[in-house]
């Protein structure tokens, strides 16, 4: 068990630092420098597919990739008469993040196995797969509650909605942070890290830095709840991912619940 342990240390490392960027902005590309350097050097002197624990630091790449992309301040909240504009400010700049952390995600896994081996596959049960298509159907619950539960941790949060046009860039939005969120965590970091970490260690890791990387500025108040509110998303997503062998259905959940999320950045009245 110590051996373990300490062949996983320096795999440890790279979560440690890649939390660290996320709570602490500031450290971000100094991290990013980091956790590049250490992994094109350990794709360089592996000519096959990359292993032992430096593969870690391959694997939590494309979320550091992300998190220095989303150093681009948030665009300021558009008027309640541009809620549907396709792309409004906000849409925009989640795209380029989801564009860098796929785009780094996919040079990658030229290396790493391609897409199976970050789950993007259909799962083998049908009925997943059928979960996953009755996932906009939490579109609606989550218009309705989502304002409610950030009440007490954001401010009042009221979402101008005045044409089903003003849906469009919302799931736009909603659709790229989930490709970005589940392919960069669940995806990445969980199953390429997980020779490193081991499954569960793979799983923990990256619901750890998904819960630090929600956290923000624009957070009113309960910032320990929502830390650990979102690390236990993660947990949760990353199980899914893990129990099913695809990334299907935590990313239909998330794309769905994003979509209030999504509404207040394009369509809020404040």
């Amino acid at each position: 068990m110590g051996e373990t342990l300490s062949r996983a240390a320096p795999g440890w490392l790279a979560v440690a630092l890649v939390a660290a960027g996320a709570l602490v902005p500031a450290l971000r590309l100094p991290v990013l420098a980091a956790v590049a350097v250490v992994a094109l050097v350990d794709l360089a002197r592996q000519p096959g597919r990359p292993a032992g624990a430096a593969v870690a630091w391959i694997a939590v790449l494309p979320i550091a990739a992300g998190l220095a992309a989303g150093l681009i301040p948030d665009p300021r909240v558009a008027d309640p008469g541009a809620c549907d504009e396709i792309l409004a400010p906000p849409v925009l700049r989640r795209l380029f993040q989801a564009a860098v952390v796929l785009g780094v995600t996919a040079i990658l896994a030229l290396r790493m196995g391609g897409r199976r081996s970050l789950g993007i596959v259909l799962p083998p049960d049908r009925r997943v797969t059928a979960l996953a298509a009755a996932c906009p159907l939490l579109v609606p619950i989550a218009l309705v509650v989502g304002p409610l539960l950030a009440g007490p941790f954001f401010g009042e949060v009221r979402l101008g909605l005045p044409s089903a046009a003003a849906l469009v860039p919302a799931v736009i939005l909603a659709v790229a942070n989930a490709a970005l969120e589940e392919t960069a965590y669940r995806g990445a970091a969980q199953r390429w890290g997980a020779p490193a970490l081991g499954r569960g260690g793979a799983i923990v890791a990256q619901a750890l830095i998904f819960g630090c990387a929600h956290q923000g500025s624009d957070i009113a108040a309960g910032g320990l709840l929502i830390l650990a509110g979102m690390v236990l998303a993660g947990l949760v997503a990353g199980v899914v991912a893990d129990r099913t062998g695809s990334l299907l259905l935590p990313f239909a959940a998330n794309a769905a619940i994003d979509v209030p999320i999504a509404l207040a950045l394009t369509c809020r009245l404040v």
